[in-house]
């Protein structure tokens, strides 16, 4: 698939995830953290495998896959997904957002020394401003945080497991049908969930719904899930680590954005500033290779 391709499917990524976190806040006005995910997993697992089956391809996965399809599906899924509705339950979803989007510094960390990738400069700049753009969003809030460390703690674990399973996902080339690669790996990922959900959800969970909740859980199923896990491992296939991780720092500027508009969280002068920044950053990382990549290919073409 080409860079082109991938900028794309980037995009698709950032709206979707970006608009998730007021869209999981309204679900979780009438559900607890373990219903919403219960709901959520199993529509968006079972509509990837759909799009295979009417698209004609396979649903197998090869055996020697299974070991790394179910590491990726505890920290993409299970882990991932546990934790990050959970900071938006005992905190903000803007500020969720924010946290969660630490994740590039651990995916430049663990591309390092698991797929011994060599981080450029434009990779080094970019993280810096993207990081300096994060922590200025979370200085406005840390009175919150302090007092949610539970919801901190929890977002900076799904922020390590979305960081290690997106760098483990580039360990090796998996010759499968990405679509149902993803559908599958929410599957197995809710199995844990699904069961832990038996034990503490109350009774009538789903009796106490409302409409807005219903209507958020299609979104997360339809959008945030499938939609955007169907573009993701695209991404991560095409881009090196580093450079998947980093531009997904657009996301809680989407984030934060959107939980203003939809859940009245306030926005300053700080907010604007690190948009700014994460902006700058995303230029370096995305823009700049993809224009030197352009010019080189010119050049080609009037060699030959």
């Amino acid at each position: 698939m080409s860079e082109r391709l991938g900028y794309m499917l980037l995009a698709v990524v950032w709206m979707c995830w970006g608009l998730s976190y007021p869209a999981t806040a309204i679900a979780l006005g009438s559900m607890d953290v373990w219903t919403s995910r219960v709901l959520v997993m199993p529509i968006s697992g079972a509509a990837l495998l759909l799009v295979v089956v009417l698209q004609g391809g396979s649903l197998r996965i090869p055996r020697i896959y299974w070991r790394d399809m179910a590491i990726l599906a505890v920290a993409n899924m299970s882990i991932f997904q546990i934790c990050m509705t959970s900071g938006v339950a005992l905190m903000s979803p803007g500020r969720t957002a924010v946290i969660i989007y630490t994740m590039p510094i651990w995916a430049t960390f663990f591309a390092v020394f698991l797929l011994g990738e060599r981080v450029k400069w434009p990779h080094v700049a970019g993280l810096c401003l993207g990081v300096s753009g994060l922590a200025l969003l979370m200085s406005q809030d840390l009175s919150n945080l302090t007092n949610a460390p539970l919801g901190a703690a929890l977002t900076l674990c799904a922020s390590i497991s979305f960081a290690f399973g997106t760098v483990w996902m580039k360990r090796r080339t998996w010759h499968v049908d990405l679509t149902a690669f993803g559908g599958w790996q929410i599957l197995v990922g809710w199995l844990p969930i699904g069961v832990i959900w038996l034990f503490v959800s109350p009774e009538h969970a789903f009796a106490r719904v409302d409409t807005p909740g219903w209507l958020a859980i299609a979104y997360l199923a339809f959008c945030a899930n499938a939609l955007a896990y169907f573009a993701w491992f695209r991404v991560v296939t095409i881009f090196p680590a580093t450079v998947s991780g980093i531009g997904t720092l657009v996301v809680p500027c989407i984030g934060v954005l959107s939980s203003a508009l939809v859940v009245g969280e306030m926005l300053g002068w700080r907010d604007f500033a690190a948009l700014g920044l994460i902006c700058s950053a995303l230029a370096l990382v995305v823009l700049v290779p993809a224009y030197r990549n352009h010019r080189t290919a010119a050049k080609a073409r009037r060699a030959a």
